[in-house]
């Protein structure tokens, strides 16, 4: 049997990537210079028209990293023989959806679950929404089903298609954030977690009026206490202010029209028992044409001097259609969303030039297909605009795209589970009776453990799904100046460097002792020529970044990952576990091969997208 491959003992291998750490940092890579100013007042390339340059892996990871949760090989390699146009395409092809199940009944049986909640649980495997709650204990907002409604929805980021659905979510709930589970539980979660999936297809005309009666944004902004004799002006400054015409200077309704929507708001409400307490998974809203303003309703001149007139009883309910009207019948709210689009998926600031020879022309696609979000979008990522090499990691990763990037590289969630009690490694490949396994067996009980876990990590870093920080989302997509620079602080900073460490050498932690660590073998053999060090780091970086790096950085990497050790010492260890995959032969190059993994994690580039 080979002696391991081995590096430097613990201590002496974080002082030395503490070291290159630091010199990392000491040279800014040059795809990180102009990160911290205005790299758009480079930009040369203001054309609309379909791209028709180099359309080289760079470009396509370009592509693929601006509209994907995160990309992995597996992405990578299904476009690489596909044309921009069929790209695009693909992109645009639906997701499916499915309802949460219950993935927690290790943590809680069904029998002490009937004892705690005094309701019967459903069994493992089957979905708990459709269930009404009961009224005692507080069951809408237990522990395992929130947990499990979060790892439900991690998980169907992890295994997204080539599909830029789950992208779109994102954008849609940084735009029009709430808390869903305050206070509706499970049920608000999911209601307004499938009214965003079920719109990014659609129009956002559409979407602004169903999320209006969304039950969660009924209570996240006060309308459903809003009352006809003191009607609150919550929603009815945020739907104006950042849902569709903007802030000053672009739009200019006034403090009179905020209270003019306010009465007009007044009426609908949620009905939380018949929701949350009877069976069914749909919103239950409707109107109290007995706590509604009568009177009419005068906009400013903003809004073409629009008069909306009161009306009695049901017939109330027709005052928002044409609120969402006036709303959208100003050039402004066009105008906006496209803004927003381009912030999100291209670049955070804008010059004269963008807005007039960019976005302008996007928000009039916008308002000849119904306010569709997906027809101005495609414009712009097939556009001359979009691929113009200034906007190549220009933006830093979300926390979202950073973690599921690694992950879905590694695809960790199908790797190697191993238990260590402080002496000895059992794997669960060799030994799935040990009693550590008991709650990993399957995938539909691993997925608790694995993606919960990713939604703390996250958090961590700054961004976890239905907790915003304020009505206007997380400030890296709208506060002028640092935008996507707020994903990067002192607290941040050491959790993406723990993170990246650890995932790529000891993955991470499950449960009774349990880690989960990329599949070494598996991985490796997703590389042509992975017994060549020098090979193995090109097609990495080829397929990771849309910028190329330093050769002096790639040449510190391999040095350090081979430590005085020749490259063809590294082939022949390589060689001799892709021959042979045990776990001595594993064992034999780990060390070697972990160092390397995370150092090209770890490089700067890598955060940028």
């Amino acid at each position: 049997m080979k002696p391991p491959f081995r590096a430097k003992g613990y201590t002496e291998e974080i002082l030395d990537v503490e070291k290159a750490y630091a010199e990392d940092q000491k040279k800014i890579p040059s795809g990180a210079k102009t990160i911290g100013r205005d790299r758009i007042n480079d930009l040369q390339n203001f054309s609309l028209a379909p791209f028709t340059g180099d359309f080289d892996s760079a470009a396509k990871n370009h592509l693929l990293n601006r509209t994907l949760v995160g990309i992995s090989h597996q992405h990578v390699n299904e476009v690489k023989n596909k044309s921009l146009s069929e790209i695009i395409d693909l992109l645009f092809t639906p997701e499916t959806w499915s309802q949460p199940v219950n993935n927690y009944f290790h943590e809680i049986s069904q029998s002490d679950y009937n004892n705690y909640f005094e309701s019967e649980d459903v069994a493992p495997g089957e979905p708990f929404i459709e269930r009404g709650y009961s009224t005692t204990n507080g069951e809408q907002f237990g522990g395992e089903r929130n947990n499990a409604i979060e790892s439900w929805f991690y998980g169907k980021v992890y295994i997204q298609n080539t599909s830029i659905h789950w992208k779109l979510w994102f954008f849609l709930h940084q735009l029009v954030p709430t808390l869903p589970g305050d206070p509706l539980g499970h049920k608000g979660t999911y209601s307004y977690t499938k009214l965003i999936f079920d719109s990014c297809f659609g129009s956002y005309k559409q979407f602004i009026y169903d999320m209006t009666l969304e039950p969660a944004m009924l209570f996240y902004l006060n309308l459903q206490y809003s009352d006809k004799y003191t009607p609150d002006e919550n929603y009815a400054r945020e739907v104006q202010e950042l849902f569709t015409v903007g802030k000053r200077p672009f739009a200019q309704y006034t403090e009179e029209d905020v209270r003019s929507m306010a009465r007009l708001l007044v009426g609908w409400y949620c009905d939380y028992n018949e929701m949350v307490f009877e069976p069914g998974a749909d919103p239950v809203v409707y109107f109290n044409a007995g706590n509604h303003d009568l009177g009419d309703k005068q906009f400013s001149e903003f809004y073409n001097n629009t008069l909306i007139q009161g009306r009695n009883g049901q017939n109330g309910r027709q005052e928002l259609n044409e609120a969402i009207d006036m709303l959208f019948n100003t050039e402004e709210a066009a105008i906006y969303l496209c803004r927003r689009l381009y912030q999100y998926f291209v670049y955070p600031q804008t010059t004269e030039a963008v807005e007039a020879q960019i976005i302008r022309p996007l928000a009039q696609i916008m308002r000849d297909n119904n306010y569709s979000i997906i027809e101005p979008l495609k414009v712009l990522l097939s556009s001359e605009h979009f691929f113009d090499p200034v906007f190549r990691a220009s933006l830093i990763k979300p926390p979202l795209d950073y973690v599921m990037g690694m992950q879905k590289e590694l695809n960790l969630f199908y790797g190697d589970m191993v238990h260590w009690d402080g002496s000895t490694e059992t794997h669960f490949s060799e030994n799935p009776a040990h009693p550590s396994f008991a709650k990993l067996q399957t995938e539909l009980s691993r997925s608790f453990y694995h993606f919960h876990y990713l939604g703390w990590v996250m958090g961590n870093q700054g961004m976890r799904i239905n907790d915003p920080p304020s009505v206007s989302g997380w400030p890296a997509f709208y506060q002028t100046p640092v935008y996507d620079r707020f994903w990067i602080n002192t607290s941040s900073l050491v959790s993406r460097k723990q993170y990246t460490e650890s995932r790529a050498q000891w993955g991470h932690y499950l449960a009774d002792g349990v880690h989960i660590r990329k599949n070494l073998y598996y991985y490796l053999n997703t590389f042509e020529n992975p017994t060549d060090i020098n090979a193995l780091v090109d097609e990495f970086l080829e397929r990771n970044y849309t910028t190329s790096i330093e050769a002096s950085s790639k040449q510190r990497i391999i040095d350090y990952t081979l430590e005085g050790a020749s490259p063809e010492h590294w082939q022949e260890y390589v060689g001799a576990y892709l021959q042979d995959p045990s776990i001595s032969n594993g064992n034999a190059i780990r060390q070697r091969t972990d160092r390397l993994f995370s150092q090209l994690f770890e490089l700067s580039e890598y955060q940028l997208y």
